[in-house]
């Protein structure tokens, strides 16, 4: 006879399941502090004379030095340490150096070659053909916080190498953490992580258009920086970091100003990634986080150039064609079908000068918006809060793009924004984005984006499904779907692999399970609603169609019909996926 239904078994599985994932997330302190003042003293002796004067120290350098001193304690020689941060933990890839003019090297992932487990690119998949067949202001899009600040171009190269100088300054005096690349990997692994929008931090300086984290003026960083350089000089150490390049003063990254990537090649590696026939049914939201500035010394008609040298204006979405379809958005798929592969936004309102090719952020793309995360709230609500600096918000998914960034630069003991001693969180992370994610926020943006870090955002598929529902990445997991496979094959027979899609109650989460289990075939309505339908898998009522959630809102609704039903227990209901492809049929066949 057929088994009905496993719930206590269920809930056991998805219990072990979530155990061993919290158990594989870990976090990293830091474990030093601060000298205090006496200690600071026995360690501290002050630089000579002779090494002052052959630093030849400009004014404003020499008025640091009753900052600094020379440790006898510590080595002066800080490169060829054998910590390498390049490659996050747990990231499997390619390494190759990355080294600057001076030979400065770190070790980082090979562009492109990041691997990803099978089942991760089958979810990432999953999700990327939902959003682009929904408007494309309801569209649910990864991004990541300046996507192009990355260590695999070497922003940041220098890190560990500054963070050495914490040691020899008075008001750090600690092994204070030092972090200015917000990305690690390359734009291509992003993509291919599932990164739709990407944000490219535009600035003009050293004769060109730059990808660049430049700042203004800060007090504190203006401090530090000055102190890194004068101990460079101080300590004989062929590196300084550049506070002086005219449109770039300071870069806020441990990188040479003439070494900072061009706009033109992180252009063409998204150009270059479109164009793999893998890729066909793509479409990529550039965003420019640029400045002013750039209309100032007449450098739009040198972006806008720049741009059409590398996507030709066919295959770009521009203003004027959102204003002859009437001003709605269409879904991606629909742009891909009329040969669009890409979108252009820009922080900065540049006028006429850029709107045939390039729309503005604010007002005019689906109502773009970047509240804190701070002031997301989760299920049931699933809304961004009120707050005094933006307009009122409302729902996700209401058709106002909501795009969230969270920072994880560290300046020693400043963080992102320059604060003295203040906290980065809250963050987009592997705990936050899972619950972001089943809102359906339509570009959670990320630092530091890694296959765990995606993996996070995953509504659909849970891990190990559905190529490999027995795999042995987690093997309490495994052991657990051994028995139910050996329970099952027992009361019904081996006549089926598990090789039909169900969304669980538990989880809201989709599984590979055998076709011979008894389940309700889930129904949806033409306005979202669901209905579970008993009989005949794939069989719905009149007004009802056997569909997938059109999104992670709808999942979460399903789900909760699941665990509300008032018939018998229900584990899950069937889903119109099936292997061994797996393919989503919109709207499905009953």
């Amino acid at each position: 006879m057929p088994v009905i239904g496993k719930p206590f078994l269920f809930v056991v599985s998805l219990l072990v399941e979530l155990f061993v994932a919290s158990a594989s997330t870990s976090q990293v302190s830091d474990p030093s502090e601060a000298l205090t003042a006496e200690a600071w003293t026995s360690l501290c002796i002050p630089f000579s004379e002779d090494d002052i004067a052959s630093a030849n120290l400009s004014q404003q350098e020499q008025s640091i030095l009753p900052d600094l001193c020379y440790r006898p304690d510590l080595t002066p020689h800080i490169f060829g340490s054998e910590e390498d941060r390049g490659i996050p933990p747990g990231v499997d890839c390619t390494p190759i150096e990355w080294c600057d003019s001076y030979e400065h090297c770190t070790t980082v992932c090979e562009r492109g070659s990041v691997v990803l487990d099978p089942s991760l690119q089958k979810a990432v998949s999953t999700q990327l053909e939902l959003s682009r067949r929904l408007p494309l202001c309801y569209a649910s899009l990864l991004g990541t916080h300046n996507s192009g600040i990355s260590l695999a171009d070497g922003y940041g190269n220098l890190d560990l190498a500054y963070q050495h100088y914490f040691r020899w300054i008075s008001w750090v005096a600690s092994e204070a953490y030092l972090q200015t690349n917000n990305q690690f990997l390359s734009l291509t692994d992003q993509m291919n992580l599932g990164v739709r929008i990407v944000e490219l931090d535009t600035h003009f300086f050293d004769g060109d258009l730059r990808i660049a984290h430049c700042g203004g003026f800060h007090s504190n960083l203006d401090r530090l920086i000055t102190a890194f350089n004068v101990l460079a000089k101080l300590l004989h150490h062929n590196i300084r970091w550049d506070s002086e390049t005219i449109g770039c003063e300071p870069s806020l990254s441990s990188i040479p100003a003439a070494e900072q990537r061009t706009l033109l090649t992180a252009m063409q590696e998204l150009a270059d990634w479109l164009a793999m026939p893998q890729n066909e049914k793509e479409f990529l939201i550039v965003f420019f986080d640029d400045q002013i500035d750039l209309a100032s010394w007449d450098m739009v008609p040198v972006l806008l150039n720049l741009t059409l040298s590398v996507f030709p204006i066919d295959t770009i979405f521009t203003p004027p064609e959102l204003l002859l379809i009437g001003g709605v958005w269409p879904s991606m798929d629909e742009l891909v079908a009329r040969g669009k592969r890409v979108m252009f936004v820009s922080g900065a309102d540049y006028g006429l000068a850029m709107n045939t090719v390039i729309f503005t952020k604010d007002g005019t793309v689906c109502g773009w918006r970047e509240p804190p995360l701070r002031h997301f709230v989760g299920a049931p609500v699933c809304s961004v809060e009120t707050n005094g600096t933006y307009p009122a918000e409302g729902a996700t998914l209401n058709g106002q793009l909501y795009r969230v960034t969270t920072c994880e630069l560290q300046y020693g003991p400043m963080n992102c924004d320059f604060i003295w001693g203040a906290s980065n969180e809250p963050l987009l992370d592997e705990v936050s984005l899972p619950e972001v994610s089943r809102c359906g926020l339509n570009s959670p943006s990320p630092d530091s984006l890694t296959p765990a870090r995606a993996a996070a955002t995953i509504w659909t598929w849970a891990d190990g499904h559905p190529y490999d529902p027995y795999s042995s990445q987690n093997q309490p997991m495994q052991l657990w779907m051994m028995l139910q496979h050996m329970l099952q094959s027992f009361f019904v027979g081996d006549d089926s692999k598990a090789e039909c899609g169900a969304t669980s109650t538990i989880d809201g989460r989709w599984r590979a399970v055998k076709c011979s289990s008894i389940l309700p075939t889930a129904c949806r309505g033409n306005g979202g609603e669901w209905q579970l339908a008993t009989g005949v898998r794939g069989t719905c009522p009149p007004g009802y169609e056997w569909e997938v959630p059109h999104h992670a809102k709808e999942n979460m609704q399903l789900q909760s019909l699941l665990k509300l039903n008032a018939g018998p227990p229900v584990e899950a209901a069937w889903l119109p996926v099936a292997g061994p492809h797996w393919n989503i049929t919109w709207p499905a066949a009953a």
